[in-house]
């Protein structure tokens, strides 16, 4: 067996979120598997050994939580993501109707034209900001409603999110203040939510009336709900965020999507690619396993890197360089394997929708001094002033 190499960071610092490359190139250097004495725990950051793991949901584990630390495992404890078969499959089987591609594409006239009005009101302020006028406005405006949770729950959901995905570290000041969300939120879900106050024919009124039917167990609907209120949001409007920089970076890409819309599909795929929105999930290993070489020891945390294993030089070509022509688009942002994203669909046709209504109407896209998010696991942007150039100057 070989000797696993030690990588000594502060993975949930400052410091590390805000340039998290330098220190993923770092680790791939040092091979598949490397192990980070501040969190005892050891990662995985190159591409084909992570595929290969985030299948294995055997050996390694999400049942017993997904987070860095034993504090954010328990809160996040039981969810979709952090549950393993049986009860993986009853929650997932609850959970996808509404988001599988025969439902979303009804939806897709509502998003396309709402998308269309709001890049024609962008093109005409001299500046925005990327994420709260752009990348929030869908998720906010469209999927929010989808979502069905009442008015008076709805300016909350965007804050739960967030820290959520701050549970899903370690208990720095970002994950207690992301406990006592949780908290907020579990109350919220079991005091104020039933089929009289959310929006019929909603996600969460559709799980209500299983869990009235009889059809499924209160407690993994309620888990459900969550699940519905949490990911819905931060990680599409990370993935939009990106993707505008991507391409206000990489003029020459931009004008070749224009050229040719059929790469509408492989931008997504590139931005998501580089983007990675989602930082790590970990899992537990349930024995002793065997990764390329490296054993890594039974009830063992093991972390998911996938913006790492994203940005590997032995899969990817020029890894760090946005390529809407690259063969070979595969990545890693969606998962893989059973707890592959349940919202992908949806998230490729927003950002879809937010691509068609701007490659007619924008010549070039100008954006300037993006300030990092700093969040445990969403890697994202805090705000990024950007401003459209159109074809038409007059409609500046």
């Amino acid at each position: 067996m070989k000797s696993i190499p030690n990588y000594d960071c502060d993975f949930y610092s400052d410091a590390f979120i805000e340039m998290p490359h330098y220190h993923y190139t770092k680790m791939r250097q040092l091979g598949p598997v490397v192990y980070i004495p501040q969190l005892n725990n050891f990662a995985i950051t190159k591409f084909k050994a992570l595929k290969k793991a985030l299948f294995d949901f055997e050996s390694l584990c999400s049942g017993d939580g997904i987070a860095a630390d034993e504090v954010g495992c328990k809160y996040v404890k039981g969810q979709i993501v952090s549950s393993d078969p049986p009860v993986h499959r009853v929650m997932r089987k609850a959970m996808l109707p509404p988001l599988m591609p025969k439902n979303i594409n009804e939806i897709s006239p509502i998003v396309k034209k709402e998308s269309i009005k709001l890049i024609n009101k962008l093109i005409k302020q001299k500046e925005f900001d990327a994420v709260s006028d752009l990348a929030q406005f869908l998720p906010l405006n469209i999927v929010r409603d989808l979502v069905g949770v009442p008015d008076f729950g709805k300016d909350n959901m965007l804050n739960w999110a967030g820290a959520s995905f701050d549970v899903i570290g370690v208990q720095n000041q970002r994950g207690k203040r992301g406990v006592e969300e949780i908290i907020k939120l579990r109350k919220f879900i079991t005091g104020k939510l039933n089929l009289k106050t959310v929006k019929q024919n909603s996600w969460i009124g559709r799980i209500l009336q299983l869990i009235k039917d009889g059809l499924l167990e209160e407690n993994l609907g309620n888990r459900l709900i969550r699940d519905y209120i949490n990911p819905s949001l931060d990680t599409t409007i990370s993935a939009i965020s990106h993707l505008i920089l991507l391409l206000s970076e990489n003029y020459n890409e931009w004008t070749k999507l224009q050229k040719n819309s059929s790469l509408i599909k492989n931008t997504i795929n590139e931005a998501i690619r580089l983007g990675s929105p989602i930082r790590s999930f970990s899992r537990k290993a349930n024995k002793n396993v065997d990764i390329e070489g490296y054993h890594i020891p039974k009830n063992s945390r093991v972390m998911m890197l996938f913006a790492s294993a994203n940005r590997d030089e032995e899969i990817f070509k020029n890894s760090h360089k946005f390529d809407i022509e690259r063969s070979f688009n595969e990545h890693l942002g969606f998962g893989y394997g059973i707890h592959s994203c349940v919202g992908k669909y949806l998230a490729q046709l927003e950002m879809s929708s937010l691509l068609e209504a701007m490659i007619p109407s924008i010549k070039k896209i100008e954006t300037k001094n993006p300030e990092t998010l700093l969040n445990n696991t969403i890697c994202g942007f805090q705000k990024l002033p950007t401003k459209f150039i159109p074809f038409d100057t007059k409609k500046i």
